[in-house]
């Protein structure tokens, strides 16, 4: 399979007011992301609100422009792109945002919603157009008639598969996924995260998934990449992490989720406290004050982001978890 998007210690950084007469601050949203992602694969992100996921979706899908890093889609660096390189890529990366009810029109038909990606990136006729989107509407399950409908005479289920036939529509090599089931009933979560499966067989197109939910993941994810407050902690194949997290933080997020058959062995590991400043992050390792294994040296040094077994960890002690 063929790397179709490279990220190399991307950044964004904000400068924030913090009071009259007073210095900005520097929110370090994203710190030095690093992955590659293959074609037909899927990278999962996951991690506590605040740790800069949607920063990185934002990043991924040229919303936002990184403060420092490489960023290369389909071989293609994006840093230094002109206005018809940008062009081509955009198209190449689209995204499928969190909310099923704010991501689309109320004021346009589906069938145009459908249809603006090809009207704008392509020069196919009217009726060329229209064959396309009704071709896609049957493969995310919509019926002929939804056409001609508005998006408020349709359920979150119906609205998030138009949501995903929309970013389809240009056959993308990435697609980038921000928590694309939470705001859904769990009965029609299953059947959404089906058809992203089955719409990658067929395209062979690369998903960034974020999500919260651990379960979601294991279901959907080749490998996946914990975060916490904009560093990576841990990342590597899906079974691997979950079978042995090395990084305290990967295993106290795998704890707390549920499970039907709970193992007696595995201990429960509970996280203290909250997730720091930003504005103003710990010394060290950014997890040490809520660390159960923490020493001075967590404290005193930033632990490098390496190579352990499988994965690369961000963790001074990994080695003991193995």
């Amino acid at each position: 399979m063929s790397v179709v998007l490279t990220a190399r210690d991307l950044t964004r950084h904000y400068h924030v007011s913090t009071g009259l007469f007073k210095p900005q601050a520097v929110v370090r949203a994203l710190n030095g992301v690093s992955f590659e992602l293959e074609a037909g694969k899927t990278l999962a992100v996951v991690g506590e609100s605040g740790c800069g996921k949607s920063t990185l979706a934002r990043a991924l899908t040229l919303i936002e422009e990184p403060s420092s890093g490489s960023l290369q889609i389909a071989g293609q660096e994006v840093h230094g792109a002109t206005k018809a390189e940008r062009k081509q890529l955009r198209k190449d990366v689209q995204m499928v945002f969190q909310s099923p009810y704010a991501s689309l029109n109320p004021r346009q038909k589906i069938g145009d919603q459908l249809g603006e990606p090809l009207l704008i990136n392509t020069s196919l006729s009217k009726a060329e157009r229209r064959e396309k989107v009704q071709a896609m509407m049957q493969q995310v399950g919509l019926r002929p008639e939804h056409y001609q409908r508005y998006p408020h005479m349709f359920s979150g289920g119906q609205r998030q598969r138009i949501a995903l036939a929309r970013a389809m529509m240009l056959q993308p090599k990435v697609l980038v996924a921000d928590e694309p089931t939470s705001a859904l009933d769990v009965s029609i979560q299953a059947q959404v995260l089906n058809l992203f499966m089955d719409l990658q067989q067929q395209y062979q197109t690369a998903y960034v998934f974020i999500s919260h939910n651990l379960a979601v993941v294991r279901h959907v994810a080749d490998d996946v990449l914990v975060m916490y407050l904009g560093r990576p902690a841990e990342m590597g194949p899906k079974e691997d992490l979950y079978t042995r997290p090395l990084h305290p933080y990967t295993q106290a997020l795998l704890s707390a989720t549920p499970t039907l058959k709970p193992d007696p062995l595995k201990p429960k590991i509970k996280i203290v406290g909250e997730l720091p400043n930003p504005l103003n992050p710990p010394s060290g390792c950014a997890f040490h004050k809520r660390c159960p294994y923490a020493t001075q040296r967590c404290s005193d040094e930033v632990p490098e982001f390496r190579k352990v077994d499988t994965r690369q960890v961000a963790c001074h002690y990994a080695e003991q978890f193995l």
